[in-house]
């Protein structure tokens, strides 16, 4: 698998790989069909994804077989992280978010998924962040393993607007430094 930084250039090919992913990830039998549709035309659109790449707090990595087909991504967001997240990694210069990784189904269990977490991983460190968190869904057992198996750590919960469904995500947490 190949990892690259996408850019505003990759937005088409980024908009058609989010959508697919996330209809994979929260469709039938997790949730109706038309709710996650609704999310997905408010939330995954071109001109959306184009601002996004644009972004300067945020850094996307496209995954790619050696052929060059997209299998993955991942969105990593500098923010203020939440409250209920333990200093001293609360701060915002010392933790980032992961706010997106994805694989095509089709490549789940298969190491890459593991391998786009560790590059993101590795460039957090390098970028000197001490800490990486992200939201995941309550309800998204196999996520929630994959991060487990990863060191996360959960430290609190929130609520997340999916199309007219209110649905509660936890926050996890990673340490990068000792």
């Amino acid at each position: 698998m190949i990892i690259r930084l996408a850019t505003v250039s990759d937005a088409e090919q980024l908009t058609e790989l989010a959508a697919t992913t996330m209809r994979e990830a929260f469709g039938p039998p997790y949730n109706p069909a038309e709710l996650v549709e609704e999310y997905v035309q408010s939330a995954i659109t071109l001109p959306l994804l184009e601002t996004e790449l644009a972004d300067s707090r945020s850094t996307f990595f496209l995954a790619s077989l050696p052929n060059g087909t997209p299998i993955g991504y991942a969105k990593l967001r500098r923010a203020t992280p939440p409250r209920r997240m333990p200093e001293p990694y609360r701060r915002a210069s010392n933790a980032i978010e992961i706010q997106r990784i994805y694989i095509l189904q089709a490549y789940i269990g298969q190491g890459q998924g593991r391998q786009l977490m560790e590059y993101c991983l590795d460039w957090a460190r390098k970028q000197g962040y001490g800490a990486v968190w992200l939201g995941v869904w309550d309800r998204n057992q196999r996520a929630l393993a994959f991060y487990e198996k990863m060191g996360f750590t959960r430290f609190g919960y929130h609520y997340f607007q999916f199309g007219s469904e209110r649905q509660r995500d936890f926050w996890l947490q990673k340490q990068l430094i000792a």
